[in-house]
């Protein structure tokens, strides 16, 4: 396998395992003001890259705003490819930041 792929592919898992994170700490704060909007924004990711599932070493860099932050497409019958698409978890950041500072101002448990 190409170091690019693997790179790839690390690349997913780390944005995915992120996003997740992102998530659940948005769901598990206590006190933590609209909760719910935090938890999806954990899951919004901006700009990345996609790679065709033939040729993983090949990566075409985009801009653009989707949820998730990773995902699969492929069309059945589509002369189109499959596509891997991983996306940079901004949301992810900025809820763990949110959570960050609401511990921080918020009083002893």
């Amino acid at each position: 396998m190409i170091s690019t792929a693997i790179l790839f592919y690390a690349a997913m898992a780390g944005s995915l395992l992120l996003s997740l994170v992102g998530l659940f700490a948005a769901l598990r704060e206590p006190g933590l003001r609209f909760r719910l909007l935090w938890a999806v924004l954990a899951l919004v990711g901006v700009g990345g890259g996609a790679s065709a599932w033939q040729d993983p070493a090949e990566i075409y860099w985009f801009f653009g705003i989707a949820l998730p932050t990773v995902s699969y497409g492929a069309v059945p019958g589509s002369w189109e490819p499959q596509t891997l698409r991983v996306l940079f978890p901004l949301g992810a950041f900025a809820v763990l930041l949110r959570v960050a500072l609401h511990r921080r101002i918020s009083p002893a448990r």
